[in-house]
């Protein structure tokens, strides 16, 4: 979550009131435009996992235009989702000054973008101020209070009703493409540096050839931390009833002593390395079997590499569909009240029952099925 000095706060939000009054978009897009060769930058500066959802547009953009040009503006937060991707000419990191948006704003002015896409489904002050000022020919976005900064507005479906991914593919009908016929599927890749970091921690492990079982506890505290007594519980659960699948305790570094806490009664538990980067830690991910989590970014890597997964949700705000694994196996666990430990082990316990009924098959499923259910 962003959090602003009160004078960048100010500035903000008087900057957006001018810029409703001063820009003027509304450029018409000619329904015959080619859009093969264009140059395009997509807006995407909050989250891990903002960027993760965002890479089936990416995809699905280059799939249909290969020559087409595309860049992203990111944040210190997040750009390092994108370092491996070759789809992506250039990647323009922000990091949340206003200097740095002013050389960067800069800099887009140079570039001469065709087409500048705002990935956000809620109206974001930094995306609209990127969005307004960038100097691209077409501004696109969801349909949003920020609409105003847009030449070419797109429906926005329900929060509520449809994954989120669903809700980003509207973007891409403007450029002729039918989101039903493209893959949609989160894209992410793995330096061989950090296969090769996988492969050696699982060896060294004894988890080789394993079917291991990864439990992601980070963030080790607040609303999504399930709590260090139910991490153990549903642990002895599982060595009682996978007895052969190894446990892998997946933590940031920060949340290494929260990680030794729990793994401390149980001897048979695995801690994995501590990761030094998020592709290392992704490297991890890519080796389970099966993954259990809270709501982060692993929710969104599992689903990259088709592992099937248990996923914990806090979701206090019915409105707003919880963003579960696109496209691949997983079970969702739901609390209504902003208090993951609220949810019950036994509740645990029985999604990993149902998953475990079809993760040998590691298939993915055509479109994401209606809303989790809460348990």
């Amino acid at each position: 979550m962003e959090i602003l000095k009160p004078a960048e706060l100010l500035l903000r939000r008087f900057l957006l009131r001018i810029l409703r009054f001063v820009v003027k978009r509304g450029r018409p897009l000619p329904r015959d435009l080619d859009c093969s060769a264009k140059k395009y930058l997509f807006v995407r500066q909050d989250r891990i996992g903002d960027v993760l959802v965002s890479t089936p547009l990416l995809h699905a953009l280059k799939a249909r235009y290969p020559a087409a040009t595309v860049d992203f503006l990111l944040s210190t937060n997040n750009h390092f989702v994108l370092l491996n991707e070759p789809l992506v000419r250039k990647r323009w990191v922000y990091e949340r000054s206003f200097a740095s948006a002013v050389k960067i704003i800069l800099a887009l002015r140079k570039e001469h973008y065709d087409f500048v896409i705002d990935l956000m489904d809620n109206p974001s002050a930094t995306s609209t101020i990127f969005c307004a000022l960038a100097g691209g020919v077409w501004n696109v976005g969801l349909s949003k209070e920020n609409a105003y900064s847009y030449d070419v507005v797109v429906p926005l479906l329900s929060r509520r009703e449809t994954h989120i991914i669903d809700r980003l593919a509207m973007l891409l009908t403007v450029f002729g493409i039918d989101p039903a016929d493209a893959d949609m599927n989160v894209h992410y890749s793995v330096l061989d540096e950090n296969k090769r970091f996988a492969a050696e921690t699982f060896a060294k492990a004894g988890l080789a050839g394993k079917q291991v079982v990864g439990i992601n506890i980070s963030p080790g505290e607040g609303t999504r931390f399930w709590g260090t007594e139910n991490y153990q519980a549903l642990i002895r659960w599982l060595r009682s009833a996978f007895q052969d699948s190894p446990i892998l305790l997946l933590f940031q570094p920060s949340d290494k002593a929260v990680a030794e806490g729990i793994a401390k009664p149980l001897p048979e538990v695995i801690l994995s390395p501590e990761t030094r980067t998020f592709d290392e830690f992704s490297g991890l991910i890519e080796n389970l079997w099966i993954l259990i989590t809270p709501d982060t970014s692993a929710v969104h890597l599992a689903a990259a590499f088709s592992i099937p997964s248990v996923v914990l949700y806090v979701q206090s705000n019915k409105d707003l569909r919880v963003w579960e694994p696109y496209g691949s196996r997983s079970e969702t666990v739901v609390t209504e009240v902003d208090d993951l430990r609220t949810i019950s082990v036994e509740s645990v316990t029985q999604a990993v029952e149902r998953l475990t009924m079809i993760a040998a098959t590691k298939a993915r499923i055509g479109r994401h099925p209606a809303g989790p259910s809460v348990l």
